[in-house]
């Protein structure tokens, strides 16, 4: 993906050539003159060794213009992913769109499709089995904060416990400032070594910024951690417009810009040529419910735009989208999923986060996600576009059968009827009305209850005993590290074992 350069292809595009250009040049101008905050003392040592401004009493930091070119420049178009086994799994960046589900809900919405209480670790568990089985959800994620995890563990009980029940790349972050290493532990015992862990990247590790324009001490230190220890990053500014970021669509976009360049520096200058994705979870603040929708019409407008600029720089484009603010799993729910995850997919982003995810992604419903699945699964047929060539023109077929014929019988239509059509559907109703009634009427969510009740029955990519005991160790030194007893690690263990 060339840098610098406004992308001609046919896609969703919301902004001019020179709306993009004028955008580049205004972040520019707010990154040089206004700067932006780093607290902590070693990212300013970093960047002012690299050039820029700094006020260590303000812990502002200044960015010459030739220098924030200089790192867009140096981070990469695209990088490859590996799963769990060190298989070759994607190279992300290359032009398609890849979904996981929702990340960080506190809650979760039961099967019977109503009620909502705080999440455990035998939801995740089983989430990640789902999104393990599902053909169309191409990452796992730490979708769900278990209650049992203690706040000092950071995000480390998750990878913990998605590492054991899929092989796909994890979609992941720290809540600590020391979950950077923390998490390297777990992924080098089971990944086998520290060179594999390095070279074999197997999770992203998605890291925000505080808007406006402030990268906190966690997140400055584990952009640091991560360029240090080879993990791919993904820059996230998740302000609120209204609130933490103007009220202005437009303004919102400079924000996001200023905000994530700022990152990327610090990334670039840490290590050049480490891999960024350019990413984003947009809000907006509703001054009429004081509510903070991330599914909102406005919010896919500002994605597609921060595509746009992402595209712009060369880089792959991440969003959270294909949810919903609804609370229930019900017509504002699949609306908003089906409109925001084509909007991103149609604007180009490389990453959606967001499938199974309520409730400005508070909450999670393993059912939604399984019928997310299937949504997801037409997005990536239209994806794939018209096949076009002699055969599927089919111009001697039409001679052949003529005027009033019919092409059930051709073989011409059992040759290519699978690779035309879409038949990767779960819980979607295809029939006509008599036969689903002779089923019983079953609802959507009904076939993806029935679904995840299967899948939580089997043994889904467990490790090998020698790989489990190396984690349960690197689990227990984490946890030490983190100021917990042996015996609470052992208790999360017997925890998760159970769940």
């Amino acid at each position: 993906m060339e840098k610098f350069k406004f992308d001609e292809t046919l896609q969703l595009k919301i902004l001019t050539k020179s709306q993009v250009e004028s955008m580049h040049e205004k972040a520019l101008y707010v990154l040089e003159n206004l700067g932006i905050i780093f607290a902590y003392e070693e990212a300013l040592d970093l960047l002012e060794q690299a050039g820029c401004d700094v006020d260590r009493e303000t812990q502002k930091v200044k960015f010459p213009r030739e220098l924030v070119e200089k790192c867009i420049t140096s981070a990469p178009s695209t990088f490859d992913l590996y799963d769990r086994e060190g298989n070759f799994y994607c190279t992300f960046g290359d032009g398609k769109t890849r979904f996981n589900p929702g990340s960080s809900a506190s809650n979760v919405l039961e099967s019977d499709g109503d009620t909502v209480r705080l999440s455990n670790v035998k939801d995740l568990k089983l989430l990640t089995k789902v999104a393990q089985s599902l053909p169309h959800i191409d990452f796992v994620s730490s979708s769900i904060v278990c209650e049992e995890a203690p706040g000092e563990l950071g995000s480390q009980y998750l990878y913990y416990t998605e590492m054991q029940n899929s092989i796909k790349p994890i979609i992941g972050g720290a809540t600590d400032a020391a979950g950077v290493p923390r998490t390297f532990k777990l992924l080098t015992a089971v990944l086998g070594s520290e060179e594999n862990v390095r070279k074999k990247p197997y999770t992203i590790f998605d890291i925000c910024v505080t808007s406006p324009l402030k990268w906190s001490h966690i997140g400055a230190r584990n952009i640091i951690d991560c360029a240090r220890m080879d993990i791919p990053i993904n820059l996230i500014s998740a302000q609120i417009a209204g609130a933490t970021g103007p009220i202005t669509l437009a303004g919102c976009i400079l924000n996001h810009t200023v905000e994530i360049l700022a990152g990327l520096v610090l990334a670039q200058v840490t290590k050049p040529g480490h891999p960024v994705s350019y990413g984003g979870a947009p809000c907006i603040f509703n001054m009429k419910t004081m509510y903070t929708p991330m599914e909102a019409m406005e919010c896919s407008m500002i994605t597609a735009a921060y595509s746009q600029m992402g595209h712009y720089y060369g880089l792959p484009v991440h969003t959270y989208a294909a949810m919903s603010d609804a609370k229930i799993v019900d017509y504002q729910a699949g609306s908003e999923t089906a409109r925001s995850g084509l909007m991103a997919m149609m604007a180009g982003c490389s990453n959606v986060s967001g499938p199974g995810g309520l409730n400005v992604i508070a909450e999670m419903s393993i059912e939604k996600l399984v019928i997310d699945n299937d949504y997801i699964g037409t997005l990536k047929h239209l994806e794939k576009g018209i096949r076009f060539d002699e055969t599927t023109l089919a111009a001697d077929l039409l001679l052949e059968v003529g005027s009033g014929g019919n092409f059930m019988t051709q073989k011409h239509t059992l040759k290519n009827y699978k690779k035309e059509h879409n038949y990767s559907n779960i819980t979607m109703n295809y029939q006509e009305r008599a036969a689903w009634a002779k089923e019983g009427k079953p609802t959507i969510m009904d076939k993806a209850r029935a679904y995840v009740e299967d899948i939580d029955k089997q043994t889904i990519c467990p490790l090998s005993e020698d790989q489990r005991k190396t984690l349960d160790a690197a689990f227990i030194e984490v946890c030490a590290d983190a100021g917990l007893s042996e015996d609470v690690a052992k208790d999360l263990i017997k925890k998760y074992d159970e769940a």
